[in-house]
């Protein structure tokens, strides 16, 4: 998995590269369905998969819709994130697909390098549960590790 950031006026852009050997027809289902995305994201849930659809965010006391911001089937599914957004861009290279997330937070959002170090670790999760069947267990992962790994990084 390849990360970079880039910090500017408006905020800070993340930009996450991981490599899953399938096809993009068989890994934009995880990304673009509820059904598919749960498995790695249980907080989250689709309704009307199009561009002006949601995304619905749903963890316990907590309920935002998000609308989504792009959709385009085996190549793109964006969406607002909060006060950012989040959009999976996939390319299929020799039958193995390469998913590039781009997200961007303003710098007022409360908690970048947590948002950075969960959605990494998603990233992390896709490609096991499209080539192993099962995703990460967030038990097994340093999230605080990582987190203070990206606010030295960015300086937050």
């Amino acid at each position: 998995m390849e990360v970079k950031y880039l910090k500017g006026e408006q905020g800070i852009t993340q930009n996450v590269i991981q490599h899953i050997d399938a096809t993009t027809d068989q890994v934009f289902p995880y990304l673009s369905t509820t059904e598919g995305i749960q498995q790695w994201f249980p907080q989250l849930s689709f309704k009307d998969q199009e561009v002006g659809g949601t995304v619905v965010f749903n963890m316990e006391d907590t309920r935002q819709e998000m609308e989504i911001t792009h959709y385009e089937p085996n190549k793109v599914v964006g969406f607002t994130w909060d006060k950012g957004t989040v959009k999976f861009v996939l390319a299929e290279i020799q039958g193995a697909t390469q998913i590039t997330l781009e997200e961007h937070l303003p710098h007022e959002f409360p908690h970048i390098a947590a948002d950075f170090t969960g959605w990494q670790f998603h990233m992390k999760s896709i490609q096991q549960l499209v080539e192993k069947g099962s995703p990460l267990d967030q038990q097994n992962y340093n999230f605080d590790e990582v987190t203070n790994e990206i606010k030295n990084q960015l300086d937050l």
